[in-house]
Order: C-alpha cells, then structure tokens, then sequence
C-alpha cells in the first residue's frame, strides 16, 4: 500500500475544512462501495512485523481493517458528507472474525457509511464494513468516528459504549514507542494522516506532539493476546491518545492469552488507559 494511494484522498479532505458557502443538506449521502483485494504475502509480512504478530497464513484483522482503509476514507472525504474527515478521531471498533481469511485468497469489500449519530461530545459516523471470500463471511466491522463539538440537526439517538472503571495493573511487557513508529506503521497501512508523522501538523490539530496510530497499538495489544478461536469479537475502545516518543505499559487485565480476553495500554505514571480491548466469544 503505498502514501500516494491516500494523498487525493487527503487532499479532497482538506479542501472540505475550506470556507465555500453552507452545505445543502446536514444528512449523509448514501454511499457504499465495493473493492476485491488480494491478500499478498509480501505486503502482510510487513504489517505482521510492525505490529509484532507471529507470521502463520491467517490473516490478522487489523490487516484486514488497513485493507478497507482507504475505502473508509473516500467515503468520509466525500464532499456530500456534512462533517470535516480531517480531526475526525476513531473512537471505537469492533470486528467480528466469522472464519480465517488466509493469504493468497482475494476478499471482496463492501462498504456503507451509517449516521450521523448524537454523542456527548460532538457527532459520530460509523464505516460498517462486510468481508467476504469467495462467497464465504470472513469479518464484519464498525468503525465510529468522533467529530468532536459538531452538531448536526436529524443526528439518530445511539447508545454510546460506556466508560469502564479502570485501575492499571502492574504491566507485563513495556513498549518503547519511538517517533519513527509512526512512519513505519503508515507504510504497512496506508494511513499517512498527517497526525502521526510530523509534530507541527499534530499541534494543528491540538496535540503537543505527534500521535501514535490507534489501529497500530491496537493491533500489537491483539497480536499479544494471540486468540486462536475460530471466531470471535474483538473490541476496541480508544481513551488517552500516545504522544510520540513514550513508554507504555501493556497487560491482560482478565482471563487469558489464546482464549477470550481483555488488554489494556496504559499510561505508566497517571495509569490512565490508552488502548482497552476485548476479546470476547461471538454470541456474549
């Protein structure tokens, strides 16, 4: 996946933040769109080494999140869309793994915008993604994105996923997160939002410094956990983003690696999680 795949697409997000007279309408367009991707062992051997997964045939789902990824995009740059993708934070995701995809198979995308969606802070949109190969369900995935002190008129009423109580446990492994793990892991994903790769774009946006990827500590906290179920869910929720460069702190806060689970990335000296995922049996 290479960085000019995505540069249209940041640039059309960009011009959407421009002044150019009031939109027409405060809905979403509906849009969908479908893409067949081959799962190429090269290209996921890159991925499996930034984000510390043990190389076998089966493909990790953050691999098959950063496939779509780019789809996510044009259908959030899309100029209809009533919200600006640039700031836009990825707050949550959840992907149900309904049976392995392996590489060398090709799957076939579709994807639908959904929203937008009343939230404390702002208006959220959801990517809601289908994966199939060959016919066969593999994932399906909601990504829901924040666009923070946005207010739209029609926005649906949704639930939103509850803040859990959170006490950092003593950590099992320690990640050094250098600066250059964000140019590393936009290589392997595509994703070169300028947040993770230059300091002065991320204070643009409100960040002292430059942010770690969400999807690439959440990938490394799921490479961690190992599950080796056939199927499973596998949640995300995003709190305190990584300032680039940090030591973090990473443990399973409950049951165990290889089996339903939950992990936690955290902040060593306030204790405050960054990343909170789960594991957890389809059905629960």
């Amino acid at each position: 996946m290479m960085a000019d795949s995505m540069l249209p697409i940041y640039a059309r997000a960009l011009l959407k933040t421009l002044p150019v007279g009031p939109r027409t309408s405060p809905d979403l367009p509906d849009r969908s769109i479908d893409r067949s991707v081959p799962l190429e062992p090269v290209a996921y051997a890159g991925f499996a080494h930034v984000v510390g997964q043990t190389l076998d045939d089966i493909v990790h789902p953050g691999y098959l999140h950063i496939l779509g990824f780019p789809l996510s995009m044009q259908l959030l740059a899309d100029p209809e869309v009533p919200l600006p993708m640039m700031g836009m934070v990825h707050i949550h995701n959840r992907i149900d793994m309904l049976g392995p995809a392996r590489l060398g198979e090709v799957v076939d995308f579709h994807l639908e915008l959904a929203g937008p969606f009343e939230h404390t802070k702002g208006t959220t949109v959801e990517i809601r993604v289908e994966a199939r190969v060959e016919g066969r369900p593999v994932m399906n995935e909601v990504s829901t994105y924040l666009a923070k002190g946005r207010k739209l008129p029609g926005a649906e009423a949704k639930a939103q996923t509850p803040h859990a109580e959170f006490t950092a446990p003593r950590p099992s492994a320690l990640w050094r997160l250098d600066p250059i793990i964000g140019q590393r892991y936009a290589r392997v994903s595509g994703d070169y939002n300028p947040i993770h790769l230059n300091g002065l774009a991320a204070k643009g946006f409100g960040f002292p410094r430059q942010i770690a990827h969400g999807m690439y500590s959440a990938s490394r906290a799921l490479s961690a956990m190992d599950p080796r179920l056939e199927t499973y869910r596998w949640d995300v929720s995003f709190a305190k983003p990584i300032l680039l460069p940090a030591t973090v702190g990473y443990a399973l806060t409950e049951g165990r690696r290889h089996e339903a689970a939950r992990s936690a990335v955290f902040d060593l000296r306030t204790g405050k999680p960054h990343v909170l995922s789960q594991v957890a049996h389809l059905g629960e």
